[in-house]
């Protein structure tokens, strides 16, 4: 984090209601089941998206049965019905550069809320925002907003002690500018993250204590937002920069900062609520081209929409997370039904919000907006959907709140809407949809039945199982070695093909060896004294090594010798006189011209050993050919002497003789006396071997 982004932050943390939360020694963390226990594990991520200025409703989601009244009622803007994309049986449409939108609507990864505002709305920018942000009333005026809020209500503790073991990474970040959607009432909740990559700490960490006065509360919490700072700092550039993304996001600050948020989610983090935005939507002119109304403004934000979604969502897929991330769009209020006469449109009311994820019920919510006939006098469309319904029906169905959070964090509670897949609803996050769920609010990481009633558990990690093969001659020299982490229990192990039953308790010091074990599969069925349901079963294989085998390869032209090993952990290679151990399972090694020993063997005696001999010739050069008189071989390397032998075409051997090789390294082979034809010559010495064809003239 920057140092102007630090202050950026702290300004805002000084305009909040400056009311600490108590710090006492006996912290009470998130809630077991919340989204947020805990950022040491990965779960459900939320990803906001900010539209500011007032995104045009109609023109994104157009109601098709409304077409021939909307394009009477806003003809400066009005998108061509046959470039209209269809959603089919609902008679809507999408923009027509929300190409990527309708493939995650077929995908059934796109839901549609349509006509979500507020009663009474406000068409001020800045005003309107802020009721989306706080979850206000439209005349009713807060200063903390309902995500910050929220993390307070999950976090009654924080800033305090975080991070820690289970909360190493921030609960929440923007990308960007702070928002007052993250302002608690007690602190800001989120980290401001503009460049990860160029973390550099803010000030270098101190330790003072102050007085319990206003003025020391404020010099502590000033030096408790510092150390959070560079603590998250270092993991937020660590988790990017380990980061990598499959699919690219376009060159816009909103393709920068979904790019960030995946690259930080790839790289390991697990903070579960992030916000990007984008802004713009403030169409009162030229929201279109005057020439081709799918041109224009708007169409330039819809396309970043469009793409850098549709690339966020593959990029999930790519890692395996899309099953659990959440998009969700917000705008401070849509436009005008009527356009003006600037190719534009004005500040409306009520328009459609988008959410996306693998798990959303994708079914449309909501009617077609009605344009009325007096569309000139009644030029807003009426909220039909509550904001505070979609905020509500989020933090119950994907937050995993509790049902009375929404009245504690938004001021009352709201009508559900269906959001989630009713299968993949799960509040306790047991694995068990709550639909079924006897017990739905069992903590978090316990173990359930079918009918997720907690049951008596301990982590798999708990046992430490070592197991040693026999040795190849056949004894029975086999051994399993058994040790628990948690040594509060008693343990009673049973292996049926044994017959027999053991204990680890404190009079073994939790620890067992069950030795002269012969070859095969062992069951290890571990139960608890005093708990009469739990059962831990483990299968343990005790066999013999597995052969050794070496798959290999030489290349003459680069005189090498590959070997592929497998069978054994550790490999000794002599080769040439030179000797090594190796762990690797691939190996190559030189060879000399000459006859090369080979000998690759194992730890264990018994495995075998593999040898091989390889003879790697010089190469020969010889001229003239065709020959009449003398033939002049050139032989390299350092043989001293060679042994030339003559054969005819057909076989019959003509002349062998042992030839010295002098300093010229060159030898000349009489062959006037020889008949024309073709003749074969074989050249043999300590670092040659080759068989030369030559035509005698």
């Amino acid at each position: 984090m920057k140092r102007r982004d630090f202050i950026h932050k702290l300004s805002h943390a000084a305009a909040s209601p400056f009311v600490l939360p108590p710090f006492v020694s006996d912290l009470r963390f998130a809630h077991p089941n919340s989204i947020l226990n805990n950022t040491a594990q990965q779960g459900n991520i939320i990803v906001l998206i900010k539209l500011n200025g007032g995104n045009d409703g109609l023109n994104t989601v157009i109601p098709l049965d409304q077409y021939a009244p909307l394009r009477n009622a806003r003809p400066h803007v009005i998108l061509p019905e046959n470039r209209i994309i269809s959603l089919g049986d609902h008679d809507l449409g999408l923009h027509p550069s929300l190409t990527n939108f309708k493939s995650l609507y077929d995908e059934g990864r796109m839901k549609i809320i349509q006509n979500v505002g507020y009663e009474n709305p406000d068409f001020s920018h800045f005003r309107s925002m802020d009721i989306w942000e706080t979850g206000a009333d439209s005349n009713q005026y807060l200063n903390s907003g309902w995500m910050g809020r929220f993390i307070e209500n999950q976090h009654p503790s924080f800033p305090r002690d975080y991070p820690n073991n289970d909360y190493p990474h921030p609960l929440s970040i923007e990308i960007g500018s702070p928002s007052l959607l993250f302002t608690g009432q007690s602190s800001f909740t989120s980290y401001i993250a503009q460049d990860p990559d160029q973390f550099q700490e803010i000030i270098n960490e101190f330790d003072n204590v102050y007085s319990t006065d206003r003025s020391g509360m404020k010099l502590d919490y000033i030096q408790l937002v510092a150390k959070q700072s560079n603590a998250y700092g270092r993991v937020i550039r660590d988790t990017y920069r380990a980061g990598r993304n499959t699919h690219s996001f376009d060159n816009s600050w909103l393709g920068e900062q979904f790019s960030i948020v995946s690259k930080l989610i790839s790289g390991g983090l697990n903070t579960r609520i992030y916000m990007v935005e984008l802004g713009g939507f403030d169409t009162h002119d030229t929201q279109v081209d005057i020439n081709d109304h799918t041109q224009g403004q708007h169409t330039h934000l819809m396309r970043q929409l469009n793409e850098n979604i549709f690339a966020f969502m593959r990029n999930m897929d790519a890692i395996g997370r899309s099953d659990d991330v959440l998009l969700m769009t917000y705008s401070e209020f849509g436009r005008t039904i009527v356009s003006n006469g600037s190719r534009g449109t004005d500040h409306g009311t009520a328009a459609p919000l988008f959410i996306f994820g693998n798990k959303i019920d994708p079914e449309i919510l909501g009617h077609n907006p009605v344009i009325p006939q007096n569309v000139r006098w009644q030029d807003n469309l009426a909220a039909e959907f509550d904001y505070r319904q979609v905020y509500a029906s989020v933090m119950q169905q994907w937050l995993s709140a509790e049902e009375t959070t929404d009245s504690q964090v938004l001021n009352r509670s709201y009508t559900p809407l269906s959001i989630i897949q009713e299968r993949f609803r799960d509040r306790d996050l047991d694995g068990v949809p709550d639909a079924v769920d006897l017990e739905p609010n069992t903590p978090r990481g316990a173990v359930v039945d079918l009918n997720g009633v907690q049951l008596f558990s301990l982590p798999v990690d708990n046992y430490s199982i070592v197991a040693k093969d026999i040795s190849c001659g056949g004894e029975n020299d086999g051994r399993i070695t058994l040790e628990v982490r948690n040594k509060g229990i008693d343990y009673e192990i049973d292996i049926p093909s044994l017959a027999a039953r053991y204990a680890i308790n404190a009079t073994n010091n939790h620890q067992l060896v069950i030795d002269h074990l012969a070859a095969g599969s062992y069951t290890i069925n571990i139960t608890v004294d005093g708990q009469e349901n739990y059962l831990q079963t483990f299968a343990i294989n005790i066999g013999v090594p597995p052969s050794f085998t070496a798959k290999t390869s030489v290349n003459t032209t680069k005189q090498t010798f590959s070997a592929n090993l497998s069978g054994a952990d550790r490999y000794y290679v002599e080769w040439n006189g030179e000797r090594k151990q190796t762990q690797e399972h691939s190996i190559v090694l030189p060879l000399v011209p000459g006859m090369n020993k080979i000998r690759i063997s194992t730890d264990i005696e018994c495995q075998g050993v593999f040898e091989k001999e390889i003879f790697i010739s010089d190469e020969l050069k010889f001229f003239p050919n065709p020959v009449i008189d003398d033939l002049h071989l050139v032989l390299p390397g350092t043989s001293s002497s060679v042994q030339l032998s003559i054969y005819h075409h057909n076989g019959s051997q003509l002349h062998s003789a042992s030839y010295a090789v002098g300093a010229s390294r060159m030898i000349r082979l009489p062959m006037a006396t020889y008949a024309a034809g073709i003749y074969l010559i074989k050249v043999t010495g300590p670092t040659v071997n080759k068989t030369i064809k030559v035509q005698k003239q």
